[in-house]
């Protein structure tokens, strides 16, 4: 099953040069959301996915030690 996921990356111009969280080349942005440096809309993006992914996986362990009817 494939999950189409919106994101909502609000870029800020940054006040110093830091690297990309995502890839590591120069920052000129801070993503708000997540307080990180972040190159172009490109990396906000893949931090979004990662970051929705790691949610959703979560979601899945969580439920399998829960009793069936509080799932």
């Amino acid at each position: 099953m494939r999950v189409s996921h919106r994101t909502e990356s609000i870029l800020i111009p940054a006040s110093e040069s830091k690297m990309c969280s995502m890839c590591g080349d120069h920052a000129h942005y801070v993503e708000i959301s997540f307080e990180s440096p972040i190159c172009s809309i490109d990396c906000a993006k893949q931090m979004w996915k990662l970051y929705v992914d790691t949610q959703v996986s979560r979601q899945y362990k969580i439920s399998e030690f829960m009793p069936k009817d509080q799932v």
